[in-house]
């Protein structure tokens, strides 16, 4: 009652200040550009000082125009904001004030009794709008509590529930709150929560918060130059994700290339609640066959599109930091995972998604160059399209640099980077007239060249990660195309090499092998972290729901078999969710599939392929994912391992032991095509028979690098042609090879048309100069 009380004497205060600038003059405007038409006073507002302190007013006359009047003779009014008691401010005519009584030469503030005083500056008839000032002691803390005392008690708000709290001043162990004027109000991280100190029904040292999205923040409520201690504030954290196509009952759809399909997501925080704008990041296994147009929004619902490009992907959604579970210490993501829904339909993990053409197929386009120039002065490597066709090669570009590899973004507007030990360089292909372009065009130093090889590209095409085999100590750079021209994030990995690496689809994550044997992991909202993995492992891909990472290790002498192991993303640093599944022999490439089977009792698998030569190997794991529980903030592993109720079979591919050059799963993930070291054909391994396919290279010729397309109906080879008795040897030839047809039905040998018909693509050498072969190949995205 006493603050209420309080509200009500300034009020009158406030009337009492109308009436008395009234008499001093009238307070609406002059006729005239010439008079005073309005006064401004500062500071304004509400202001809270203690009681001896001391500040300055000044104010500001303005004519009609909006120009200021100089030379206007400005006087400051106080009245107390209780008419009962006098003003606890004293003002003298330069606008200095002093919380308490002036002496006689205005230089000497002694300190009053706490109160509210009402400032205006008056001139010429015209008043200010009045400044209020909370004259208080001196306060020492300012502790912050709920206000609303009625049960339930929270120790977190559901998304849009509001909430009321309160700041209470003391000063020397005295809640001096009355005295102090309102509080202001703000948070660590207002995407968690909401504040309003506006609302008529306040007091004035009140709040009404609203839960945003799911985090955590701290309030803080500021009064008098001093600060709350931080009063944490939790919108429940989510609980757990599923999905549903839809219009559809199962988690699997057919879609024609250029069409779309709605996946919805309920996610649900740790109350049980359902959120109305649930922040979610929008994922897929495999972007160049079906991606979403926006990351991340709040609908609840995301519409997936499939790309031109034949083959099949997996979708989810995800509760990922930093727009989700915000403020959490690690990162606290959570994936999806299967289970009822609250309307008592089935929601899923993931959804897969089989693109598939209703009209004619897809012509691809290949883009090619040549690493044989290497360090030889003067030397530049050619870089040519080709489309099959009469006419398959188009408009010849030159690389400065040699490049060592290549590899095209996931995006329609389609750039191929290449790494190489002088700079990244890229070129935009879809431009009308597309060119070389350097991330730098000095090459040296290597961390701003982005010295090394091209390890691979995030989902959203803009993240490059570059392992530097130039510098020492070894780095891993990773290039933001959409940066604007800040600097690329530097990874120091002293003394080892990075050989292979991954982004989970989220983009949270980036795991990346050494030739030391360790794994680094790289987070966007944590700290970089690593572990052993000894032998140095082969492979790293994410499972296809994101919340785990397969990894392929080598085995360990006399063994001839090496194993699968799994890594979860959700945890800092990440810990093993899957011990060792053995393999027959070295595995070097992981492939988990991007539909979900089930086992001999009736259960979900998700089943991956590991190519371990001759051998392929399939089994199938068991993934399981645990919500959140009340009040936990730190993940809940899956739990993961190998399904025994799924058939296990190890298929010998039929070539003997090799070195595979090129492997890519395929068509819905239906089948593996293969390219290796030596062996003159592509191996097209169809998943469901176990069957394997040899499609031969015409003339023998030797493949030194190849592109599949996503449905896997067209292999692109560069290779090496052999000599042919008594004639000159060819330069190497790119071999489109059709695997519906199982036929090498074109070879396009490499000519400059730009240049004499010459076949060397090793530019500026000469003609006396050993040709240079393509052996660097890939396949742009459409």
């Amino acid at each position: 009652m006493h603050r209420r009380g309080s509200g009500f004497l300034l009020t009158l205060a406030i009337t009492f200040v109308l009436a008395f600038t009234g008499c001093l003059g009238k307070s609406s405007s002059n006729s005239g550009n010439g008079g005073v038409q309005s006064i401004t006073l500062s500071p304004g507002g509400n202001l809270s000082i203690d009681s001896g302190a001391t500040l300055i007013f000044s104010a500001t006359a303005k004519d009609a125009s909006g120009q200021v009047i100089l030379g206007v003779n400005i006087q400051f009014v106080v009245v107390s904001g209780n008419p009962n008691v006098s003003a606890p401010l004293s003002v003298v005519s330069n606008g200095s004030a002093c919380a308490g009584t002036w002496d006689p030469s205005a230089t000497m503030c002694s300190p009053g009794t706490p109160g509210i005083a009402i400032v205006t500056a008056v001139t010429a008839g015209v008043s200010s709008p009045p400044s209020t000032i909370y004259v208080h002691q001196h306060i020492d803390s300012v502790l912050i509590s709920q206000a609303e005392t009625q049960p339930p008690q929270y120790d977190c708000f559901s998304q849009k529930q509001t909430w009321q709290f309160q700041g209470t001043a003391f000063s020397n162990g005295v809640d001096i709150t009355s005295t102090v004027g309102p509080m202001f109000w703000s948070s660590s991280n207002p995407g968690v929560v909401t504040t309003d100190s506006t609302l008529p029904t306040l007091l004035p040292n009140q709040v009404q918060t609203t839960a945003k999205a799911p985090g955590v923040t701290q309030l803080f409520a500021s009064v008098a130059g001093t600060t709350s201690s931080p009063y944490k504030y939790t919108t429940c954290l989510v609980q757990s994700v599923r999905l549903q196509v839809q219009g559809s009952a199962g988690n699997s759809v057919t879609v024609s290339n250029g069409g779309s399909t709605v996946i919805l997501a309920t996610a649900v925080d740790t109350l049980g609640v359902t959120l109305a704008s649930p922040p979610l990041t929008w994922s897929t296994t495999n972007p160049e066959v079906a991606a979403f147009s926006s990351a991340t929004n709040v609908t609840g619902s995301n519409t997936a599109t499939a790309r031109n490009n034949l083959g099949g992907a997996t979708v989810f959604a995800s509760c990922t930091p930093p727009s989700c579970n915000i403020g959490v210490v690690p990162g606290l993501p959570v994936y999806a995972s299967d289970g009822p829904l609250p309307n008592g339909l089935t929601g899923y993990s993931t959804v897969s998604i089989d693109v598939i053409s209703t009209t004619k197929p897809p012509t691809y386009t290949a883009w090619a160059t040549t690493t044989d120039c290497g360090n030889n002065p003067g030397c530049y490597s050619a870089l040519f399209p080709l489309t099959p066709g009469t006419t398959p090669i188009g408009a010849i570009l030159t690389l400065p640099r040699t490049p060592n590899s290549m590899m095209f973004n996931h995006l329609s507007t389609a750039r191929v980077y290449f790494g190489s030990n002088q700079g990244l360089m890229y070129v935009d292909v879809s431009a009308t007239n597309p060119a070389v372009a350097l991330v730098s065009t000095s090459s040296t130093p290597c961390n701003v060249s982005l010295c090394g090889k091209v390890l691979t590209i995030s989902n959203d095409g803009t993240l490059v990660v570059v392992s530097d085999t130039v510098s020492t100590p070894s780095q891993v750079y990773i290039y933001n195309s959409n940066s604007n021209g800040a600097a690329p994030v530097d990874l120091i990995i002293p003394g080892e090499t990075a050989t292979a690496a991954a982004f989970s689809p989220d983009q949270l994550k980036l795991f990346i092998l050494t030739a030391a044997g360790n794994m680094y992991v790289y987070s966007t909202v944590d700290a970089l972290t690593s572990l052993s993995i000894s032998p140095p492992a082969n492979d790293v891909k994410f499972s296809i729901d994101g919340s785990f990472a397969y990894v392929a290790v080598p085995p360990v002498p006399p063994s001839v078999s090496g194993f699968i192991s799994g890594f979860a993303n959700c945890d800092t640093p990440t810990t093993s969710v899957l011990s060792g599944v053995s393999t027959r022999e070295n595995p070097l490439a992981i492939y988990p599939l991007p539909t979900i089977q089930l086992d001999a009792t009736g259960n979900p698998a998700e089943v991956v392929l590991a190519l371990d030569p001759p051998y392929i190997d399939k089994f199938g794991i068991s993934v399981n994912q645990h919500p959140l529980l009340y009040d936990q903030y730190v993940c809940n592993p899956p739990s993961v391992a190998l399904d025994t109720n799924f058939h296990r079979t190890s298929f010998d591919l039929g070539q003997g032991s090799f070195t595979p050059i090129y492997t890519q799963l395929v068509a819905d993930g239906a089948e593996v095509i293969i390219v290796a070291n030596n062996i003159p054909a592509v191996l097209v391994f169809n998943v469901g028979s176990g069957l394997t396919t040899s499609i031969p290279l015409a003339g023998g010729s030797l493949p030194l690098a190849a592109s599949a397309t996503t449905d896997g109906s067209q292999v692109f080879v560069a290779a090496s042609d052999p000599c042919q008795p008594g004639s000159t040897c060819p330069a190497g030839s790119v071999h489109i090879i059709d695997t519906n047809i199982q036929s090498d039905y074109q070879q396009v040998p490499y000519v400059n048309v730009n240049d004499n018909n010459n076949p060397n693509m090793c530019n500026n050498q000469g003609g006396s100069a050993p040709l240079c072969l393509p052996n660097l190949i890939a396949i742009k995205p459409q």
